[in-house]
């Protein structure tokens, strides 16, 4: 038997989950109700769920900065640069996107060209209308008239987010169910068949307050939205989490996703409500803004990146999604920030200019990331089977492993004669179940 030192410890309360499936919508992985006490958690009916927030836009990223983030990359204009993230969209194999729409007080700012670009790719995009201001106006007229003309100017994007991180963005977030209500009435009129997202809660981030407040301050807005919504009318369709920690955050996620699913049963919201992860990173080298973030190797995020998204689709995540594939460089006009690391590609700019890495140079998680999509293209099923411990299913062909050790336990019972060890670069060795080990890098193990 194969020398894996992982374990078990029992069925995770509460992800007996049942999804429902969008039509239109983005493709979404949904729960079945088959369990096997033995065999860990249950199984999740599993397809394409992997995406990227803000591929090819700039927001927050000071008119000057994006001047030397174009130059760095020997582009000529924004056009340019959407084009090039296309093909990072393209190389990656993401099936969707999270697009953000600005509204400046007057009307939205959208990038028709490059929307319509996608969606001829075949690239899913979900649109998220949030306000310029942390403050809202008295009048939300406008905001909803300007929403209603996006609906219908790109009727293919069938899920609309209002608003994003009231609880970090927002002068009051009690403010934030009136920005809610006004965007899904306009949405819902506009488009029965749409679904609507509430504003991703942001978890995790750098100098954040704890989750206990994160939790605190959503319960007051999902209580007062849940009051002013129709009786047999679900309050919103999907809930977004965000998560912004650092290395070995395997156990954290399994209780911060519980927490919520919790805080949904309580305001008496169905807790299977569809959860998404639009916004999920984790850095790489020794950003100077915030204070706290630790060194992280380019390695430790490649492995991060793979054990953070397999743990979050197998507890109940329906669509995961890497925030941001190009470092921004300056972002919020912040020098050498956390988000000026935390890209799949190198900007090559500030400390990388130093170090000799040029602009474009991909990291290693990038390569990890199509890695995961890759291995786990055609899969039906996926199964958390304890820490580190993962399980694709495949019709037609034996099952998929991805594993890493945290901490010492027993083995899948299957995985035992030839096996095919997959690397996060991709590369491919044959061995014998009995002689696969594992290390805190996760690894995909071919059976069958």
């Amino acid at each position: 038997m194969a020398h894996i030192h992982i374990s078990f410890h029992g069925k995770l309360i509460g992800v007996l989950l049942s999804l429902a499936l969008v039509g239109a919508a983005v493709t979404s992985v949904i729960f079945v109700t088959e369990h096997n006490e033995a065999e860990g958690d249950p199984p999740v009916a599993f397809h394409n769920p992997f995406g990227l927030y803000s591929p090819g836009t700039l927001d927050q990223v000071p008119t000057s900065a994006r001047l030397q983030m174009l130059g760095a990359l020997g582009l000529d204009s924004l056009a340019a640069y959407q084009d090039y993230s296309l093909g990072l969209v393209r190389d990656v194999g993401v099936s969707w996107v999270r697009i953000d729409f600005i509204f400046d007080g007057w009307k939205f700012l959208e990038p028709s060209a490059y929307l319509e670009k996608l969606h001829r790719a075949g690239i899913e995009v979900m649109g998220c209308a949030q306000p310029l201001n942390s403050s809202l106006p008295a009048d939300l007229t406008t905001f909803q008239a300007g929403l209603k003309h996006l609906v219908h100017q790109y009727p293919w994007i069938k899920v609309w987010q209002i608003g994003n991180e009231p609880n970090i963005s927002m002068d009051n977030p009690g403010d934030y169910p009136r920005l809610f209500l006004a965007g899904r009435d306009a949405v819902r009129n506009a488009c029965p068949d749409c679904r609507v997202a509430l504003a991703g809660a942001a978890t995790r981030y750098p100098s954040q307050p704890s989750t206990d407040h994160v939790l605190q301050v959503y319960d007051g807005i999902i209580a007062g939205i849940r009051k002013q919504t129709p009786a047999g009318s679900p309050p919103f369709d999907i809930f977004d989490l965000h998560y912004y920690g650092f290395t070995g955050s395997e156990n954290d996620i399994v209780s911060i996703v519980q927490s919520f699913r919790d805080l949904l049963a309580k305001n008496k919201v169905d807790p299977n409500t569809d959860l998404w992860v639009t916004e999920t990173a984790t850095s790489t080298g020794q950003p100077s803004q915030p204070a706290d973030v630790p060194s992280q190797t380019e390695s430790q995020q490649a492995a991060e990146l793979v054990e953070r998204f397999t743990t979050l689709l197998a507890v109940g995540a329906s669509h995961v999604s890497w925030s941001r594939p190009y470092e921004n460089y300056r972002y919020g006009d912040r020098k050498d920030s956390f988000y000026d690391h935390s890209g799949l590609v190198y900007n090559g700019l500030g400390q990388e200019a130093a170090a000799g890495i040029r602009a474009g140079t991909k990291k290693k998680a990038f390569f990890a990331y199509r890695t995961l999509i890759e291995e786990t293209r055609g899969a039906t099923q996926m199964q958390r089977l304890g820490p580190g411990r993962y399980r694709f299913l495949f019709n037609g062909r034996g099952p998929l492993y991805v594993l890493w050790s945290n901490g010492p336990g027993p083995e899948p019972a299957d995985l035992f004669g030839q096996v095919t060890v997959v690397d996060l670069t991709g590369r491919r060795t044959t061995t014998s179940g009995e002689k696969v080990t594992l290390s805190a890098t996760p690894v995909f193990v071919e059976t069958g």
